[in-house]
């Protein structure tokens, strides 16, 4: 128990900074009974192939391997060494002021239990499954529960102790879309990329990418965990250069009324405090990239120098007219059915790029501002409304069907195309377009393995007149556009 002068302080004040919310979000948990177990009905199941090949094998270490379900990777298994009082008493001696007065025999057992990271990230998955906003789950992974008897699962000697989460690939199945919001940037973050080489939309992009990850570690602060581990790495998952969640938990602290021999490596201290250094070291990782300009030598590696320098700083004015519907997949419903953020959909813009065209996403990306977004969802071909748009009935619950797949579209606002009819139940369409888009929707939703389609005006339309009116647009521009060694047909 910390004093101050005579009088003990009370946990829960301290963490709160003497003003601790009116629902306390704790989890207590006293032994591994106490975490949601993983039950895998009907599946047969095999662990096998690890994914972090490139780290030291051995029982004392954490390791990560698939879990194969009925010959699918549907799992991932993150398997962690026994805990025991030995490895308790080594860390407390390095931390002798955790004891804070107190005799190790007396605080030994719980000691166990707050220092060993299989309880650590259990808890933290726990408590995110329990108190986080169900919209706000897809910055995490999601958790399946955990395992004590993980050697029944492989032929190998691996140790028992396993948390099992969903297996996320860089791939655009795995990839989450966040709604814009209003969060503010920090003054100094703004000033150094101001004063940075970047071109506008590289400024953007990594704003957005700062942004999109200051929401992610805000929702865990918010329910009362620190990460206590903040890394670049532990916002993209391995071989990707775009970020998916916020994982690794092994160092977190999960709020309980009990206070801490150590909070995340240090003495206990305030919420307020962990939550402004976390923030403060997402900041610097992003500028840093920034100064490193990665995400343009990222953009570099599927292109050319010379064609993505094109890209990122020619004038778009005479191409807002040659903008396409875009329709995309997304497997994971978004935290708020709005306009994407910059950093969130621009991987699924690099996915469905025309392989005639490799910087179509960049110059798309920076034209963003020109679409409106429509969201859709469809339960299959039988289904009685096949695709049904936001805001149409039934439309929340058709999303949060496990049947359900999620499909976004960017309409050019050229167009012309009456989002309000499609969003007010009431409006009829009297020019079809809105059946049109549809059409469009279902075709792709039940196109197997297509991440996207792209649209072009006159093929949406499907008249004659439109295609006339595309190819001069083309021929105006064709002397604009072919310095950059751009093909004008695949347009």
């Amino acid at each position: 128990m910390l004093v101050m002068g005579n009088e003990p302080i009370v946990w829960t004040d301290l963490f709160f900074s003497g003003d601790p919310p009116e629902s306390i979000k704790a989890t207590e948990t006293n032994s591994d009974k106490d975490f949601s177990r993983f039950i895998p009905e009907g599946q047969d199941l095999k662990l096998r192939g690890r994914i972090d090949q490139a780290q030291y094998t051995g029982f004392e270490v954490i390791q990560v391997f698939w879990l194969w379900s009925n010959g699918h990777r549907k799992y991932v298994g993150k398997i962690f060494p026994d805990y025991t009082r030995t490895h308790a008493l080594q860390r407390i001696h390095y931390r002798p002021t955790a004891l804070a007065g107190r005799r190790i025999r007396d605080v030994i057992d719980d000691a166990v239990h707050e220092f060993d990271r299989f309880c650590q990230e259990a808890r933290a998955y726990t408590h995110i499954y329990r108190f986080c906003p169900a919209h706000e789950r897809i910055y995490f992974p999601k958790f399946h529960g955990v395992v004590t008897d993980m050697q029944r699962y492989s032929s190998e000697g691996v140790n028992q102790r396993a948390i099992v989460l969903e297996a996320l690939r860089p791939s655009f199945r795995s990839r989450r879309v966040l709604g814009e919001n209003t969060t503010q940037l920090p003054e100094p973050f703004s000033d150094i990329l101001t004063n940075s080489p970047l071109s506008p939309f590289e400024y953007e992009w990594y704003c957005s990418l700062l942004k999109d990850r200051i929401r992610r570690l805000d929702a865990l602060h918010r329910i009362n965990v620190t990460h206590g581990d903040i890394e670049d790495r532990h916002f993209r998952i391995p071989g990707d250069f775009y970020d998916t969640v916020l994982y690794d938990f092994s160092e977190s602290y999960t709020f309980s009324v009990k206070m801490p021999l150590i909070l995340n490596d240090y003495k206990p201290r305030p919420l307020k405090g962990i939550s402004d250094a976390e923030q403060q070291r997402v900041k610097s990782q992003v500028e840093q990239r920034a100064i490193n300009r990665d995400f343009r030598s990222h953009l570099i590696e599927l292109s050319s120098q010379d064609t993505v320098d094109d890209a990122l700083s020619q004038s778009l004015d005479r191409e807002e007219e040659l903008l396409e519907l875009i329709v995309l997949k997304v497997y994971h419903s978004p935290d708020y059915f709005s306009m994407p953020t910059l950093n969130s959909i621009f991987p699924f813009l690099e996915e469905v790029r025309p392989g005639c065209d490799p910087c179509w996403h960049i110059r798309r990306g920076r034209l963003l501002h020109h679409y409106e977004p429509v969201w859709a969802v469809s339960m299959g071909k039988k289904h009685l409304d096949p695709i049904t748009f936001e805001n149409e009935a039934q439309f929340e619950t058709i999303v949060e069907s496990d049947r359900s797949r999620v499909l976004l579209c960017l309409v050019p606002k050229w167009w012309n195309i009456s989002i309000g009819t499609i969003r007010d139940s009431g409006s009829k369409d009297t020019t079809g377009l809105v059946d049109k888009l549809r059409e469009a929707c279902l075709r792709l939703a039940f196109s197997h393995g297509t991440p996207g389609s792209v649209i072009s005006h006159v093929e949406f339309m499907g008249t004659d007149k439109e295609d006339r009116e595309i190819r001069d647009n083309q021929n105006v521009v064709k002397e604009f556009l072919e310095p950059s060694g751009r093909n004008v047909e695949c347009i």
